[in-house]
């Protein structure tokens, strides 16, 4: 078991995606209740790319804010509300901060990959919420249909800003460039 954690913290993307998986389950499971494992899941997640984040900590920052304040626009338009909150709840930032930290280490292939990171957007983003829903921490105040456009053009929106400013690791930047 310790081989298998050595073996994830070397690969700085699994560790984060895999990480992000246990926030999000956390967040969403746990909301109010567990946001103490959503923090400390979160830290660990930062301790195993420390470098990595650490060198886009604006763009982080950025996209932590970005999240938030579409999430309030949601609520505010009566798209969704969360459960236990008249706006976006205290798990749902904690949310954010992990997925924008992940974000900028597993997405950092799509640096300038606007179209792919778009559709990738609009197709995945959705069904979070949807997850969501059926786990009993959103409720969505719209039609179904409705919700797939709005969360669609939300995700597609945010990945291609994602796509803009993730910085590739030097793993992959040799890549990207040869790519282009």
């Amino acid at each position: 078991m310790i081989e298998l954690i050595k073996n994830l913290l070397r690969n700085h993307r699994l560790a984060a995606f895999v990480i992000f998986d246990f926030v999000w389950l956390a967040a969403v499971l746990g909301r109010s209740d567990w946001l103490w494992v959503t923090a400390l899941l979160i830290l660990g997640m930062f301790a195993a790319t420390p470098k990595l984040l650490w060198r886009q900590r604006q763009t982080l920052f950025f996209l932590v804010v970005l999240g938030c304040l579409a999430e309030f626009a949601t609520v505010y338009f009566s798209v969704i509300r969360y459960e236990g909150s008249a706006l976006i709840p205290l798990w749902l930032i904690l949310l954010w901060v992990g997925f924008s930290g992940m974000a900028l280490v597993v997405f950092d292939y799509l640096h300038r990959r606007y179209l792919i990171a778009a559709i990738l957007g609009a197709i995945f983003g959705p069904v979070t919420y949807f997850a969501g829903e059926r786990l009993g921490a959103a409720e969505l105040l719209v039609p179904f249909f409705t919700a797939i456009v709005v969360y669609s053009a939300f995700w597609a929106v945010m990945m291609v800003v994602i796509a803009r400013f993730a910085v590739p690791s030097t793993r992959n930047r040799a890549v990207n460039e040869h790519s282009r």
